[in-house]
């Protein structure tokens, strides 16, 4: 299937730069009043469905980083937009284990670890190639089953596993909380997942191949919710109609 996007879309991009500008202005504030710094925190322009025209824009204003949810949609606007040098593409969601060959070893960050079957072919295949990569471990805190990710209480067991595996380098944790468009009721969640952090850096301070502590990552908020994920410790942000508008 070849993707083909916003076919008929007209992109604005004083629109998108607007946006983007007030996305960031968002973020400090947010951090601000946490007494926080948003230097520390990275915004990933969700660019799923959109076509390459809106990226580019998006680019111009200023972003780097982008996440997409589809590998055949990313190959085919990586592509497209190879002549960005430092555009650092984030692989966002469940990486069937097929794909993993086409992934590994070409993104910035793959954030949806979420299975011991996927984290063995990714260790196997990057042992083999001989390649690394990013990665976060996607927990699913509320179990839902509609949801993918591991357990809070089989987190441990990932994270010795992600330790012995040296071709993925575990960076923090990815949490995708039941969905609410009231933030107040989804902050909770963001809490909880750093709390999970915090003692998983505690567990596995100083061990090879993981973390410093300190250092784990903590990727969680979206368009909705995201001024509240970084109110909780959120370093890393996903958000797409904000900057883009509506998806179709």
């Amino acid at each position: 299937m070849c993707f083909r996007g916003k076919v008929d879309a007209v992109i604005d991009p004083g629109a998108i730069a607007a946006n983007l500008a007030r996305v960031h202005e968002r973020i400090a504030a947010a951090a601000r009043a946490a007494g926080g710094n948003s230097q520390s925190i990275t915004l990933v322009a969700v660019s799923k469905t959109q076509p390459a025209a809106a990226i580019r824009a998006a680019y111009a204003a200023g972003q780097r980083d982008f996440g997409e949810n589809y590998v055949q949609e990313w190959q085919q606007k990586a592509a497209e937009l190879a002549d960005l040098p430092d555009l650092r593409w984030h692989v966002l969601g469940h990486l069937q284990r097929n794909k993993v060959k086409l992934v590994l070893g070409k993104v910035a960050l793959l954030h949806g670890l979420d299975d011991m079957q996927g984290l063995d072919e990714m260790a196997r295949f990057a042992w083999q190639a001989k390649v690394s990569q990013d990665v976060l471990l996607q927990v699913n805190l509320a179990e839902e089953a509609s949801k993918r990710g591991c357990g809070e209480n089989d987190a441990e067991l990932f994270v010795e596993v992600l330790a012995r595996s040296p071709g993925l380098r575990l960076r923090g944790l990815m949490l995708l909380p039941p969905f609410d468009l009231d933030a107040v009721a989804v902050r909770p969640w963001f809490a909880r997942l750093r709390g999970l952090r915090d003692r998983l850096q505690v567990t596995y301070a100083g061990t090879p191949n993981l973390p410093s502590a300190g250092q784990w990552w903590l990727s969680m908020g979206m368009s909705h919710d995201f001024e509240v994920a970084v109110a909780e410790g959120a370093t890393h942000v996903r958000v797409g109609t904000a900057i883009f508008g509506p998806r179709t």
